[in-house]
């Protein structure tokens, strides 16, 4: 079967021979086309392809980083008014207003809780490397512990910037005298608008 398969291409090429040779040079030339053309321009897409990708997920990173950076932004201007409404409604506006916070309002503050106000010693400070400068009292009272205690309580609530950095309680020289407390507080200004 075989071999009359064989006879029959013989014979077919013999009878077309004149069609044969330019199909077959047809077909050469056409491998040549699909070698030289076509596998590089596929090569080319595939690059491209990848090339898209890489871009596509680029813009996605941006996207991500313009988003985080808007943020960011947003979040710097947000603290930039809130620090300016600080600095404006929450801070003394200059030196004497700190001193008047921590001698005069402290002195009030005390008598309302029937806490004598005996003296008080305050120095301002300046902060290295800081806008704000510092006030510092150093403050002496006399007051029974339940006085004492209310009126603690009170400054450390109130709405007014006053730190308390110390506190030191004494006995009087009987059980039933009062109280000696020695307060240290300070308060924070803007050292630009008022230097002292």
């Amino acid at each position: 079967m075989s071999e009359a398969r064989g006879v029959i291409m013989r014979r077919v090429l013999r009878e077309h021979r004149a069609w044969f040779w330019p199909l077959a040079v047809l077909m050469a030339v056409n491998l040549v086309a699909v070698v030289a053309g076509v596998v590089p321009l596929s090569r080319s897409v595939g690059s491209a392809e990848t090339r898209a990708a890489s871009a596509a997920a680029d813009a996605v990173t941006a996207d991500s980083e313009l988003k985080a950076a808007k943020l960011a932004r947003d979040g710097r201007d947000t603290a930039t008014r809130e620090l300016a409404v600080f600095y404006r409604d929450v801070l003394p506006a200059n030196v004497a207003a700190a001193r008047r916070l921590l001698q005069l309002r402290v002195a009030q503050l005390a008598r309302t809780h029937e806490v004598t106000f005996t003296r008080s010693v305050a120095t301002p400070e300046q902060i290295r490397g800081s806008a704000l400068a510092r006030l510092q009292a150093d403050i002496t009272m006399v007051g029974r512990y339940r006085d004492v205690r209310a009126f603690l309580y009170e400054l450390e609530t109130a709405k007014d910037f006053v730190v308390v950095d110390s506190i030191v309680l004494a006995e009087g020289e009987d059980s039933s005298a009062p109280l000696d407390l020695t307060l240290v507080v300070s308060t924070y200004y803007k050292a630009d608008v008022d230097v002292p």
